[in-house]
C-alpha cells in the first residue's frame, strides 16, 4: 500500500520526485496561469500552502500563501531550483512569473523557477488601498497617499489581517516553511531591489539553505528609505546629465540641459502650473506641482531608457512645454505608486523605515535638491496612521555569510546606488559586485542586452562567483538620448 501511495505521488509530482527531492508534503498540481502575451497561457505546478499570520503564537488566523513553478525545460535538472524575490515591497512573484520566465529562460532549463507571493502580496492575502480615482486624473497628481483614504483601507483590511505582521522577517520565515514543504534542500534566489533586502534576511536566519544568491539594486536593511532618496536621487540625474554633455548628439541639442534642469524647478517652486494632458485619447487639464514633477523625473531615472529621455523632458518644459512631464507624473502614479500591495508596502516601510530615518539630517539634505523632502513629510504622515510591527534587534546590522552571492548595480541608480552594493558585499567573502554602466534600477535601454543575463546564467550554473566572464559588460553603452 505504502509503495503504491509512494508511485501515485511521483506520477502526479514527477517534477519533484525525479529530481531526488524527497517527498513533497505540499500538493502541487498541474495548472494554466497567464502568459507574457495578452490571451495566452502557459503551463505550470500551482499550490496553496497555509500558514500562522501570528507565527510566534502559531494560533489563530491562517492565511494561504500562494505557489506557482515552471518545471526545468532541460534533460539535465538539478535539485536546487530558482527562486524569484521581487521588489516594492508589495509586488507579487507569481504576476511577476510570465515575464520572469522568459528572462530567466537559460536558467530554466537547468532549474525549476519558483514563483511564491509574499504575505499580503499577490493570492497570498492581498493588502491593497484604493488611493487614486481612476476617473480623476488630478487625483493621481495629490498626496503620495491620500490620508483619508490611509484612514479607510486600514479600517477595512483589518477584518481580514494584522496588519503588524506583514513584515519582512516574517514573510521569509513563511518562505522557508513552504521550502521545505516543497522538498528543496537548497535554493537558489534572486532579488531585486527590495527583494534583496527579503534576500539579506533570508541568507541571516536560514542561511544553511542557500546555494546561491544574485542581488540586483541592493537596498541595505539599514537604507531606512525614504531617507536618503532625494541625496540618491541627486546623484542618479547629476550623472545622467553629465552623460548627455560628454554625447555629441545630446550635447548638441542641449547644450544647456543643466540649466534647462534648474531653471524647471524654480519656476515650479513659484507654484504648481496647469497643463493640458492627453491619456487614452481623453483630454483633461490638471495641476502639476513642483513635488510630483520631481517624482516622474525619479521615475523616468528607474530605467536606463527612459532616463534617456530626461533631457528631452526637461528642455520641454523649460521652454514652457509641460506636457511630457505632466504626462509622466500621471504615468509613474498610475503604474508604480497605484498598484501592488499597497496595504503591504505601508506595514512594511512603517515598522523597517520610517521609524529610524533622521528626519532633521534627511530635511537639511534635501531641502535644495531637485527630488525635495516631500516624499518623507508624506510618507510619515501615512505611517502616523498605520499599525507599526515588530522587528529583529539586528535586523539593519550587516548581514554575513560565506553564500557565493552576485551583486548587481546601476551606475545611475536613483534609489539603490552601488556604494549601497558594496557595503553589502563587504560582509558577503564569495561575492561579486558588478556596476552596470549608464544603469539605473532596471538596465533597460542600454547595448549588450543578454549580457547581464548571460552572467547571471553562469554564474547559478557554476554556484560560483569566480572566474566569470566580465568582457561584455565593460562593453555596455547607453543606446542613446532622445533628441526630438
Amino acid at each position: 500500500m505504502a509503495g503504491m501511495r509512494s508511485a501515485t505521488l511521483c506520477f502526479l509530482f514527477a517534477v519533484f520526485c525525479a529530481l531526488g527531492y524527497g517527498q513533497p508534503k505540499l500538493a502541487l498540481m498541474p495548472c494554466e496561469v497567464p502568459g507574457a502575451e495578452p490571451n495566452k497561457k502557459d503551463s505550470a505546478m500551482c499550490g496553496k500552502y497555509e500558514v500562522f499570520e501570528d507565527r510566534a503564537r502559531r494560533k489563530g488566523r491562517k492565511i494561504p500563501i500562494y505557489i506557482v513553478v515552471y518545471p526545468a525545460t532541460g534533460s539535465t535538472k538539478s535539485a536546487d531550483p530558482f527562486l524569484h524575490i521581487p521588489g516594492g515591497p508589495g509586488s507579487s512573484a507569481t504576476e511577476d512569473a510570465p515575464y520572469v520566465v522568459q528572462e530567466f529562460a537559460k536558467i530554466r532549463e537547468r532549474r525549476d523557477l519558483v514563483f511564491i507571493d509574499q504575505r499580503g502580496t499577490g493570492g497570498s492575502n492581498l493588502l491593497f488601498c484604493e488611493f487614486f480615482d481612476a476617473n480623476d486624473l488630478q487625483s493621481y497628481l495629490g498626496q503620495w497617499n491620500p490620508l483619508d483614504r490611509v484612514k479607510a483601507c486600514r479600517t477595512e483590511l483589518e477584518k481580514k489581517a494584522d496588519l503588524r505582521l506583514y513584515t519582512t522577517s516574517i514573510a521569509v520565515d513563511d518562505l522557508n516553511e513552504v521550502r521545505a514543504a516543497l522538498g528543496y534542500d537548497k535554493i537558489n534566489l534572486f532579488g531585486g531591489s527590495y527583494g534583496t533586502r527579503f534576500v539579506q534576511e533570508y541568507l541571516r536566519r536560514h542561511g544553511d539553505t542557500v546555494r546561491s544568491v544574485i542581488m540586483q539594486g541592493v537596498s541595505l536593511t539599514s537604507q531606512h528609505m525614504p531617507g536618503t532618496f532625494a541625496e540618491d536621487n541627486q546623484r542618479a540625474l547629476d550623472g545622467v546629465l553629465s552623460e548627455c554633455l560628454a554625447d555629441k548628439s545630446c550635447s548638441e541639442k542641449y547644450p544647456n540641459v543643466r540649466e534647462d534642469a534648474n531653471k524647471v524647478l524654480a519656476e515650479l517652486r513659484k507654484g504648481p502650473v496647469v497643463v493640458e494632458v492627453e491619456i487614452e485619447h481623453k483630454k483633461s487639464k490638471v495641476s502639476l506641482s513642483r513635488d510630483l514633477a520631481a517624482e516622474a523625473i525619479r521615475y523616468m531615472l528607474y530605467q536606463s531608457g527612459s532616463a534617456s529621455r530626461i533631457p528631452w523632458v526637461l528642455n520641454s518644459a523649460a521652454t514652457g512645454n509641460y506636457i511630457p512631464l505632466a504626462e509622466a507624473a500621471i504615468f509613474y502614479r498610475q503604474v508604480i505608486v497605484a498598484t501592488g500591495a499597497t496595504g503591504m508596502y505601508l506595514s512594511v516601510t512603517c515598522a523597517e523605515d520610517l521609524p529610524f530615518v533622521n528626519d532633521e539630517k534627511s530635511m537639511k539634505a534635501g531641502a535644495d535638491l531637485w527630488l525635495g523632502n516631500y516624499r518623507l513629510v508624506q510618507q510619515r504622515e501615512a505611517c502616523a496612521l498605520w499599525p507599526r510591527g515588530d522587528i529583529p534587534k539586528d535586523y539593519a546590522s550587516p548581514v554575513r555569510s560565506n553564500v557565493p552571492a552576485l551583486i548587481l548595480s546601476g551606475q545611475w541608480d536613483p534609489v539603490t546606488p552601488p556604494s549601497s552594493g558594496d557595503a553589502a558585499a563587504k560582509h558577503l567573502p564569495n561575492s561579486l559586485h558588478v556596476v552596470v554602466p549608464s544603469g539605473g534600477h532596471g538596465f533597460n535601454g542600454l547595448t549588450e542586452p543578454g549580457c547581464v543575463g548571460n552572467l547571471m546564467t553562469a554564474f547559478v550554473n557554476a554556484g560560483s562567483a569566480k572566474d566569470l566572464d566580465m568582457s561584455c559588460v565593460r562593453s555596455i553603452r547607453r543606446v542613446g538620448f532622445q533628441v526630438k
